[in-house]
């Protein structure tokens, strides 16, 4: 007879196995934020992942048809934190975490994976983008101590919307990487050029790095106190005992339930005429989801819009472990969330 432990042990290995399996036959990461705050340093890392598929559908034998018909292409570059481009692209982050949200939280270091995927039928163009920011360093995540023994930590950061064009300069030329237009630019300018001119303009530049949907409250994320670290390693998330707390809190965002309400995609279309000839642009987003580890024991406190956790290095006595009672459950919930987010991606990569 199989215990209630036993099956929860099975289902979590079979979860994250599933969720590795998936990530390497895509090679994506399909979480759109994952991060591990240090209240007691004020430091942390964040990994920004945008994730988008575009069609743009037009008649046989139409000039787009001639243009992109039988052509696959990927355009994929890495840039570090000081190469050309990059300041500024760290720069617009920060300026729209101060501008937007208040927030003293500053990056101090990242790179970027750009990856954009190009194929063409003989009526259908399909574009795919993962352009990663990471391993993204950041300060300033301490707002305040009181008496030395809690942290006040700032979380209305994670929910800012990039909008600015952020061109960089990159072995295929000068591609706007926050903008779906700048896929096209790479090989194909003249059709983007076009296409920028057209009432399709707006889904062409709508901005990549939109990370709005993470900052639903707090209250909708599921929550995991892990008394002894150990879960947080097991995720995979790379916790180490740090800043003098080897307690962790775990927030996990994605999954689709009565208390955390509905997750879906995200789509946009627009008609438009290019030369002459009718088209459509179809854009898909996967629906939101993401990971906070906080060191230490949290507890989210709200004024008027503003969301923010006070942590200390143990938890009160009597703390639940996690959101309804269940220890595991958020680990599960994350597994699950990452599996579902990763077929998703699968299915849109194949169509």
């Amino acid at each position: 007879m199989i215990s209630d432990v036993q099956v929860l042990i099975l289902t979590l290995s079979f979860g994250l196995m599933s969720v590795l399996l998936v990530s390497q036959i895509l090679n994506v990461h399909a979480v759109q934020m994952t991060s591990s705050l240090v209240p007691t340093t004020g430091h942390g890392e964040v990994d920004w992942s945008a994730i988008r598929f575009l069609t743009l559908k037009y008649p046989p034998n139409s000039p787009l048809a001639q243009e992109f018909n039988g052509k696959s292409e990927t355009v994929r570059f890495t840039m570090q934190a000081n190469e050309d481009g990059m300041p500024q692209l760290i720069q617009a982050f920060n300026d729209a975490m101060a501008s937007q949200k208040s927030s003293p939280v500053r990056i101090t270091n990242a790179s970027l994976t750009y990856t954009g995927q190009l194929r063409g039928t003989e009526d259908e163009l399909s574009l795919s983008y993962n352009v990663q920011l990471k391993p993204s360093f950041i300060s300033g995540v301490t707002l305040s101590s009181e008496n030395q023994t809690a942290d006040v930590v700032d979380l209305d950061w994670r929910s800012i919307n990039v909008a600015d064009s952020i061109t960089l300069s990159t072995p295929y030329g000068d591609i706007d990487v926050n903008h779906p237009i700048g896929l096209l630019q790479a090989n194909h300018s003249s059709v983007a050029d076009q296409l920028m001119n057209t009432e399709a303009s707006s889904i062409m530049a709508d901005p990549l790095f939109n990370f709005q949907d993470i900052g639903r409250p707090m209250d909708t994320w599921h929550f995991l106190f892990d008394p002894t670290g150990s879960q947080a390693g097991a995720a995979g998330s790379g916790f180490e005992e740090i800043g003098g707390a080897r307690v962790v809190s775990i927030y996990s965002l994605g999954e689709s339930s009565f208390r955390e309400g509905t997750f879906q995609e995200t789509e946009k279309q627009a008609s438009a005429t290019m030369d002459g000839t009718p088209i459509t642009v179809e854009s898909t987003s996967p629906p939101p989801s993401a990971q906070m580890i906080i060191a230490g024991f949290s507890k989210i406190q709200k004024t008027g819009d503003t969301e923010f956790a006070v942590v200390t290095q143990e938890a009160p006595a009597g703390t639940a472990t996690a959101t309804g009672g269940f220890p595991v459950q958020v680990l599960l919930v994350l597994g699950g969330m990452m599996g579902a987010v990763a077929v998703f991606v699968l299915v849109k990569t194949r169509k």
